[in-house]
């Protein structure tokens, strides 16, 4: 049994019914949400104090490497190994039949399942880092905000008919729910105080690899569509250059052995190969779900600002019927500019990643034949230089312009396009 578990069994006694009463407190009092932090921090402390009791032995953190990051120098056997097994597939790959309907039998089909299975056990690798926890972290505060502006709008309409008092304690009145509503706006204020300083802090790891951006436009980035799959993106290609740089240097101590030398020329054009899914799955999104979503958003729009239009015109409607519908056309028509800045954003998201595979191919067709033909570190040593050359100057190719905001109405129009697409 997991000696964590096990731990944890422990201390169910001490909070037993915790869980239950939650579901039925939330709009109790005030004091419920700090009662329930207490006993969440209380668990896990204590939880992990008992599993130290049982786990005097407990192996260290893992140290980094000089030369590598400390989240890739903890996982460099996870890593390297899903690397060089996706090789050896990728060897035997073109021997195999493109389908065969004997069971237990593999094709290219069943082959590639399984490479594309490797290469995404190495991406959980290489999204990790400083840049890649800030960012997780502004995903998770942005739900936690959109959590807690539900839980705000459902309140206050339960409020309305809410009675003055209760003799039933579970039942919600008024003054729980005013309790309960300053509670979750103050909750709110931290929240979104909290994400605008994540969002500095990520502007600054991504600078530090490359990526001129400020926090305003990493605001924008986070919360366009395709935001988090650029910087995801950019995140990898940081740390496969430290990777690449690692692999340089062990090829240089194993001067006298082809086959590991060839190995390492091996998993760097894995890499490539890695670098490239990356970028086409981003195209497929874009042209198979958001760019569709978007024109549909558009026509929408146009229909109904043409309706609106038109009968803001005819005589049947009253004087303030007629102006509104004129306002709604007018709402329709910010929908329809904003949508089409966003459609212009995403073609140079989408040209800008197109160029990035170009290059890559390109870079991975110099890989695959020197991993072919390698006969010294001196060649792997001039293929990673070329690679590394590239890889300094890719991130400029992907990154889209990011200045379409012209008032606060189309930033705001813009978050509903967002939450439309995401639909």
């Amino acid at each position: 049994m997991n000696k964590k578990f096990f731990a944890a069994l422990i201390l169910v006694f001490m909070f037993a019914g915790v869980n239950q009463a939650s579901a039925w407190t939330g709009y109790f009092t005030l004091e419920w949400d700090e009662v329930s932090k207490f006993a969440s921090d209380t668990w896990n402390s204590t939880a992990d104090y008992v599993t130290g009791l049982f786990d005097s032995n407990s192996k260290p953190e893992a140290k980094s490497d000089d030369t590598l990051p400390p989240h890739l120098a903890s996982n460099w056997e996870k890593l390297t190994g899903s690397l060089s097994e996706a090789l050896n597939l990728r060897d035997k790959h073109e021997s195999l039949p493109d389908s065969t309907w004997l069971p237990f039998t593999e094709d290219k089909a069943s082959n590639t399942e399984k490479i594309n299975k490797l290469l995404d056990r190495a991406l959980a690798v290489l999204v990790n880092g400083h840049a890649g926890d800030m960012r997780r972290q502004a995903g998770e505060l942005r739900a936690k905000i959109s959590g807690l502006s539900k839980e705000l709008d459902e309140l206050r309409n339960k409020k309305i008919t809410a009675p003055d008092k209760s003799y039933l304690f579970w039942e919600l009145t008024k003054d729980k729910a005013d309790k309960r509503i300053a509670f979750l706006e103050n909750e709110l204020s931290k929240t979104e105080a909290e994400l605008k300083n994540v969002n500095a802090k990520l502007a600054e790891s991504l600078n530090d690899i490359g990526l001129e951006l400020n926090t305003s436009q990493v605001e924008i980035l986070l919360n366009s569509v395709t935001g988090s799959e650029l910087l995801q993106n950019a995140i990898i290609f940081d740390n496969v250059k430290s990777v690449v740089a690692k692999l340089e240097e062990l090829a240089q101590n194993e001067t006298n052995s082809f086959e590991i030398t060839r190995r390492y020329s091996g998993m760097y054009l894995v890499l490539n190969d890695l670098l490239i899914h990356t970028q086409q799955e981003l195209i497929k999104k874009i042209d198979g779900d958001y760019k569709p979503k978007l024109n549909a958003i558009i026509n929408e729009a146009d229909s109904l600002r043409n309706d609106a239009l038109k009968r803001s015109r005819l005589n049947v409607y009253t004087q303030a019927q007629r102006s509104s519908f004129a306002k709604n056309a007018e709402s329709n028509a910010v929908t329809i500019e904003v949508a089409k800045l966003y459609s212009q954003l995403l073609d140079s998201q989408r040209k800008g990643t197109l160029n990035t595979i170009k290059s890559l191919k390109l870079n991975r067709d110099l890989a695959e034949n020197t991993y072919r033909t390698v006969r010294s570190n001196d060649e792997l040593k001039g293929l990673i230089r070329s690679g590394m050359n590239l890889f300094d100057s890719i991130n400029a190719l992907s990154m889209p312009e990011l200045k379409i905001f012209e008032n606060g109405a189309m930033r705001l129009e813009f978050e509903e396009i967002n939450r439309r697409l995401k639909r």
